[in-house]
């Protein structure tokens, strides 16, 4: 097979620790992210080659791309068009989504990540004595979960690894949007419709209610001028006009007194698009689907005394009785801090 990463593109790509976000790491976190999200799919782009053993000649020209293109994404050049994805996606028969990849190396993003991801498609988290889990509570999640724990019992070889990727990667089920009104809203004309842009309008919706739970309450004047941003401009990302940068971000979360994480919003797209996802946010931080007497759970396979799902389901539980409790925590959540020689969890 020709044209491999060089030996930078494959190293491992290091965390931005939580504690060392600050505005003199804006380049640096902004190249880390995209290096996180290139290396994944550069990764799995030579693994679908090397498998067929194509050359990278002929996988572009199965793809309907320029051999130039598949090269930069190989080697983590650039980033690919989406038309690009469903041609490769096409030319290695599996679903476009499965080439999709997300910054899951930002822990200051992660337990956002985790909360997003549960509210917006059905998730709690639930513990016991025995374990620690996340639960679904969507019809669609219930059964993506049974099938997925399903697939991941009957590995046993390598044969039957190859089995369960190729099985994740052609992943698709029927879903019903009314099921997800977070991301999806009624339209007369088009019956269901995916809310977009989704980041604008979440973040729209998040500012107002962070000012509100400060005390005394901050007005937008108060807000703007405690972050170091124009009136305008924090107007503007209320409207749901635009979203704030890294910079705009770090004053904003100062300002308010809450994790980065709680002011950005991953879109995660429609439910096959969610599914795919948590193949990856799973793979990256050690959950494991299982089938119990109870039903289909992700398990998490760190001590149950340690785990961060442990302390998320305590405080799930009794939510309804401290609501704003539960709310800034949520707002302050940091996911353990990772391991950077291998994206996982040290606790």
């Amino acid at each position: 097979m020709t044209g491999e990463p060089s030996e930078a593109a494959a190293q491992p790509i290091a965390t931005v620790r939580a504690d060392k976000a600050s505005s003199s790491l804006v380049g640096e976190w902004a190249h880390v992210s995209k290096r996180w999200d290139r290396h994944h799919l550069s990764m799995k782009l030579l693994q679908l080659r090397s498998t067929r053993k194509w050359t990278r000649k002929v996988a572009a020209q199965a793809a309907g791309i320029p051999e130039s293109a598949l090269r930069n994404y190989e080697l983590m050049k650039s980033a690919p068009k989406e038309e690009h994805l469903e041609g490769l996606a096409s030319a290695y028969g599996i679903r476009a989504e499965a080439l999709h990849y997300y910054d899951f190396g930002d822990v200051d993003l992660v337990a956002q990540a985790f909360f997003q991801f549960a509210a917006t498609y059905g998730l709690e988290p639930v513990a016991n004595e025995r374990y620690s889990a996340l639960r679904p509570t969507s019809s669609f999640m219930k059964s993506f979960l049974k099938k997925w724990a399903a697939q991941y019992a009957q590995l046993e070889s390598d044969s039957d690894r190859d089995d369960y990727e190729r099985w994740k990667d052609s992943f698709a089920s029927d879903f019903e949007p009314s099921q997800f009104p977070l991301r999806y809203e009624y339209d007369p004309r088009e019956s269901w419709i995916l809310i977009a842009p989704w980041q604008n309008r979440m973040q729209a919706q998040k500012l107002p209610e962070l000012r509100a739970r400060c005390s005394p309450v901050k007005t937008q004047s108060d807000l703007a001028e405690e972050a170091g941003i124009s009136l305008a401009t924090l107007r503007s990302y209320e409207q749901g006009a635009r979203v704030p940068k890294y910079a705009a971000l770090q004053k904003l979360s100062t300002a308010l007194g809450v994790r980065r994480g709680a002011l950005v919003f991953t879109d995660f797209g429609n439910p096959i698009q969610a599914a795919h996802a948590l193949f990856q946010l799973s793979a990256s931080y050690s959950l494991t689907p299982v089938q119990l007497q109870e039903g289909p759970v992700l398990l998490a396979t760190a001590p149950t005394s340690k785990s961060f799902f442990m302390e998320w389901a305590r405080r799930h539980e009794t939510r309804a009785a401290h609501i704003n409790e539960y709310e800034s925590w949520l707002d302050r959540a940091v996911f353990p801090v990772v391991d950077e020689a291998d994206g996982h969890p040290l606790s």
